[in-house]
């Protein structure tokens, strides 16, 4: 068991296996503090508009660290694992931990900021995971994948399917409220993404100088 252990981490992402393990080591220290009645890492670290405004700004990114539940964590970490390392692949880490960090606060304002988001806590890793695979869309939207029952399809298509099955599931287990919570992960993930392409094509080209060039020259 410690052997394939080891082997399932070593085929991981670096920043994909440590935001990982940062999932499992607090949902594991939540469900202890529950157990011995010591702490409450969700009345901690959950996000909900009134304790925001009362100055614990840092809830506003440490609510995605407690899921609702092991089915949320399971099915969230998987996505993490399959996409977070597709994009590990085409960023760097610090830029996939960077992107992750936006698309959590993102969604973190909406709950704050909407008028009808109440002071329910919000909890889980639903905002990001969306924000991930709106990032595989924008980046490798036109690549085709083979997928299970559907066929051959574009990874946008397939995208764009996960995300409406999931905003429908959530207005029909959460309310419209949180499904407009995660949506707004998404939408900033891919605003982020959109301003950043818009930034790097307005640079000018440099040319970069050649010693082998100079010394033709010569």
């Amino acid at each position: 068991m410690r052997n394939y252990w080891q082997r399932f981490l070593s085929t991981l992402t670096p920043g994909v296996r440590v935001l990982l393990c940062l999932l499992a080591a607090v949902y594991s220290a939540a469900i202890i503090g529950r157990l011995i009645h010591a702490f409450d890492l969700y009345g901690w670290l959950a996000l909900s508009g009134p304790a925001f405004w009362r100055g614990q700004l840092w809830r506003l990114v440490t609510y995605v660290l407690l899921p609702v539940g092991i089915l949320d964590f399971a099915m969230n970490c998987l996505i993490l694992i399959m996409v977070g390392g597709l994009l590990e692949h085409h960023w760097s880490r610090g830029q996939l931990w960077r992107y992750c960090i936006v698309v959590v606060v993102g969604a973190g304002v909406a709950k704050v900021l909407l008028p009808f988001a109440g002071a329910v806590l919000l909890t889980g890793a639903a905002p990001l995971t969306m924000g991930l695979l709106v990032a595989w869309g924008f980046l490798c939207g036109r690549e085709v994948v083979n997928v299970f029952a559907f066929g051959a399809m574009t990874v946008w298509a397939l995208v764009l399917g996960a995300l409406t099955v999931s905003l429908v599931i959530m207005v029909l287990t959460g309310g419209l409220g949180m499904a407009l919570i995660m949506a707004a992960g998404g939408l900033t993930g891919w605003l982020y993404l959109w301003v950043q392409h818009k930034w790097l094509m307005s640079r000018p080209g440099r040319v970069a100088p050649s010693e082998r060039i100079s010394r033709l020259e010569l």
